[in-house]
């Protein structure tokens, strides 16, 4: 019985190499899952990054008084301490708006 041979040489095992890094860096990159700010609890809520038990408390109980939250705007102006800056980190640890696009791409709706 033969067994398969074959040629492993320096060039081989260093492109193996950066495929599995490279790899490794894209799934560390992007958000392991979505949390949708609209439906989302207080207990789902605390995994996103940015997000605490006060702040999730907050975020649920102010859509349970107004509605869903229309944009990202709506959430810097309805939850304290909640900056744009803040929605997009939440963003890129995976809250997404009503499931379809990032806070941070959200189109908002003018204040008059």
């Amino acid at each position: 019985m033969k067994l398969f041979k074959t040629k492993f040489n320096g060039n081989t095992y260093k492109k193996s190499l950066m495929a599995l890094v490279l790899g490794t860096a894209m799934l560390l990159s992007a958000p392991v899952f979505a949390v949708n700010i609209n439906s989302a609890s207080v207990e789902i809520l605390q995994n996103v990054k940015g997000i605490g038990p006060a702040r999730a408390k907050a975020i649920v109980e102010e859509r349970e008084r107004n509605g869903a939250f229309v944009s990202s705007e709506d959430l810097n102006i309805s939850i304290k301490g909640i900056g744009q800056k803040t929605v997009e980190k939440m963003s890129e640890s995976g809250l997404t708006f009503d499931g379809v696009e990032p806070l941070s791409r959200a189109k908002s709706i003018k204040m008059k």
